[in-house]
């Protein structure tokens, strides 16, 4: 099959815009399922890259990083000024994936919490005294926000960045505000919670409510706990997923 048959199907190509967030593993498991399905074959050709992205509605680096994983596992080949084809048919071990790209991130992941959390349980303590109403507000909204949505969508929001952000700006301190954004940037670019399950995003994600009710009450001792066992709780779920399978 050709790349331009791979573009035919009942609404004119095969590949499907990724909804929500989109994810580096989205696009992994759409081709896998592509491949399962028989539509695509090894020999295969794959689209141009300008192509593919503008079908699946993503950034070059996102197509990029899906493609790293395939050619990694020896699903798809590179081939030097000829494009990218399909090299094998075999299933694909998603847990292991998700372990590979912790692994490769762990280094960097510890060194920018290290940092996150210097800064980010400070903030937290100055929330407890300095935060106004409206900033106590903004800061339970989007933790309210998860509470309420499946695991699955939960992850594929920004709430949990807005949590952190919210935190720093209700410091008071604006250039503490400014370090913490910067370093959120840094973590973004890591990816970690599209390398973790789903489940584990979601328990992750409910060590917010103890910042957000000491904050609330004012107490500075209990937000800095808070804070510091939510960082604690990563670092624990680094641990735990980027183990090699035994």
């Amino acid at each position: 099959m050709q790349s331009s048959d791979l573009l035919k199907s009942n609404a004119g190509h095969p590949f499907s815009p990724i909804k929500a967030i989109l994810r580096y593993e989205s696009i992994v498991e759409q081709i896998m399922g592509l491949i399962d399905s028989g539509t695509l074959r090894v020999g295969d050709k794959f689209p141009p890259e300008r192509t593919l992205a503008e079908q699946w509605q993503v950034s070059r680096p996102v197509l990029r990083e899906a493609f790293r994983v395939l050619e990694s596992q020896g699903i798809v080949e590179s081939r030097h000024g000829a494009g990218r084809y399909v090299r094998s048919e075999r299933t694909l071990d998603f847990a292991d994936i998700r372990r590979r790209h912790l692994r490769d991130r762990r280094a960097a992941l510890l060194k920018i919490w290290e940092v996150r959390a210097l800064l980010e349980i400070r903030a937290a303590e100055l929330a407890a005294t300095a935060a106004t109403p409206e900033q106590i507000d903004a800061i339970e909204r989007p933790v309210a926000l998860l509470d309420s949505l499946p695991a699955d969508e939960s992850r594929d929001t920004d709430l949990n960045m807005e949590i952190h952000k919210a935190i720093a700006a209700a410091s008071g301190n604006e250039y503490l505000s400014e370090m913490i954004l910067n370093a959120l940037e840094e973590y973004r670019i890591l990816n970690f919670k599209e390398a973790v399950p789903i489940d584990e995003w979601k328990d992750l994600q409910e060590e917010h409510r103890p910042i957000v009710e000491a904050i609330r009450a004012r107490s500075p001792a209990h937000a800095r706990e808070a804070m510091e066992q939510h960082f604690n709780g990563l670092r624990a779920a680094l641990d735990k997923w980027s183990a090699p399978l035994s």
